[in-house]
């Protein structure tokens, strides 16, 4: 059988991390071979705050995809997303080479090269530069410039910036758990790619991922991502605000996904719901009207600071395809209904579709899923990951509670038993004690003092042989003295 060539995404989360692999098919799409997505803590609007908590979620779920395919995951491709992602835009020239015959490719790579030596501020790093447009003698805007007449060539980049601090972390955590990282995408320049068609891109879309901690904005106009931005907020404000109506925290989100809608007036006014309250003797009956209230005010909070990153783009006028919704809180009742109301545009909800085999695309249907697929995509564009192929150390990979190494156990040679008997207080009977010649005691084997031995040593488990001859004759000497016998250790 062929070996596959495998390709690993792990997208962490501020709630949940999801682990994706894929494998390419001979048509060019890619199939998804297993998934797992685990709760996850210790990771705050997408920074790492607790490094063992984040790591542990992550180990689970790569055991189980392992598990699943009998193999062991050496390198994957991860996804950051968070208010330390930006986009910063940059406008540099060079003059053409040779005027009289137009531009060539040598100009555009020298005005390239001069993007590549931008550096970015001390605390932050490129993850990309993305080319927004070219300018021919500064008049004419054109998409490839290459045989333009011009003496003078220039364009404008997107710089994608991130902290150098959260990307740290991410690596660490993921050469805690054995995984080489072979690239960190931004997550707003990654789920476009599961979700959006060419005409999408071409003719201009806003897709809003809304996370558990973040909300992530990225638009598009003429094929070229124009603007990204990342609001620091999302579902864990919306449960914030339920849980604040006392609601106790285990029941927030399974009552928020069954029952809660984002728009009130579409919400039941006659319907109630009784949950348990923060006592066990404690019940209280909600009114799912009164429920849609709550979530429609925070959900309008991140509608309108998503409308305003649209119009900060400068593309709000040009977006003939509206929004497109995804992640897990995409899947909110009413959420789309929310966004016409407030943003006028169009708006629809996507899952994973793009350039996925249709055979296991319902592996990963659903809008929580589109930007690990995002970054699968991405990754198998650039190259498949190392994977070893054994099923029998698949189990044993990553232990979820892994204990500390320790020194094997040395055991202690045992010592000779020798077994104490109790004494006798009552008058032995006269015996004929007959003389024997003394035989030598044999020398005790030496032991090496290993902490085994020192413990027996110290408990007193070894005990000398006692002499039985002296003993009954002191015993006698006191009952004959008329003392009360006395007890071994006495003795």
């Amino acid at each position: 059988m062929e070996k596959k060539s495998y390709t690993v995404a792990i997208d962490l989360g501020s709630s949940n991390v999801v682990v994706l692999v894929g494998a390419k098919q001979e048509n060019g799409s890619l199939s998804i071979e297993a998934v797992a997505s685990k709760p996850v803590e210790g990771v705050n609007a997408g920074r790492i705050d607790n490094i063992e908590q984040a790591g542990n979620a992550i180990r689970e779920a790569i055991a189980e995809v392992e598990e699943k395919l009998g193999v062991r995951i050496t390198e994957a491709y991860a996804g950051i997303s968070g208010e330390f992602v930006r986009c910063a835009r940059h406008t540099d020239h060079v003059f053409t080479f040779d005027p009289q015959n137009g531009v060539n490719q040598g100009d555009v790579d020298a005005l390239f090269d001069r993007m590549r030596n931008v550096q970015a501020p001390d605390d932050e790093t490129i993850m990309e530069r993305i080319p927004q447009h070219y300018l021919v003698d500064e008049a004419e805007e054109v998409r490839n410039p290459v045989g333009s007449f011009c003496k003078r060539l220039s364009s404008t980049f997107n710089f994608i910036l991130c902290a150098k601090t959260p990307l740290q972390r991410l690596d660490m955590a993921l050469r805690r758990l054995g995984v080489r990282s072979l690239g960190v995408f931004a997550n707003a320049l990654a789920a476009p790619e599961a979700v959006l068609t060419s005409d999408e891109k071409e003719e201009g879309v806003a897709v809003v991922d809304i996370g558990g901690g973040v909300t992530d904005v990225t638009v598009y106009y003429r094929g070229i991502p124009r603007y990204i931005a990342t609001i620091p907020m999302g579902a864990k404000a919306i449960n914030r605000d339920i849980r604040s109506q006392s609601i106790p925290e285990k029941h927030v989100e399974s009552l928020k996904c069954k029952y809660g809608s984002a728009v009130a007036e579409l919400a039941p006014d006659d319907k109630m719901i009784r949950v348990s309250g923060r006592t066990a003797r404690e019940a209280k009956d909600i009114l799912l009207r009164n429920l849609a209230t709550v979530i429609e005010a925070r959900a309008t909070d991140i509608v309108e600071f998503v409308q305003q990153e649209i119009r900060e783009s400068g593309y709000a006028e040009r977006l003939a395809y509206g929004i497109v919704l995804t992640g897990g809180s995409a899947q909110l009742k009413d959420i789309d209904e929310l966004f016409r109301r407030v943003t006028g545009m169009d708006v629809r909800i996507a899952a994973p579709e793009i350039n996925l085999d249709e055979a296991t695309r319902e592996l990963v249907a659903g809008p929580a899923y589109v930007t690990a697929v995002g970054i699968l995509l991405r990754g198998a564009g650039l190259g498949a990951c190392n994977v070893i192929e054994d099923r029998s150390a698949a189990a044993s990979r990553r232990p979820v509670n892994p204990m500390p190494p320790t020194q094997p156990f040395q055991p202690a040679q045992p010592r000779p038993y020798a077994p104490t008997r109790p004494v006798n207080t009552t008058q032995p009977k006269p015996v004929e004690q007959t003389q024997q010649a003394p035989q030598p005691e044999p020398e005790a084997e030496e032991m090496p003092e290993t902490p085994e031995t020192i413990a027996t040593q110290a408990t007193g488990s070894g005990k000398k042989e006692r002499n039985w001859r002296n003993i009954f004759k002191k015993t006698l000497d006191k009952i004959n003295e008329g003392f009360n016998a006395a007890d071994d250790e006495e003795i």
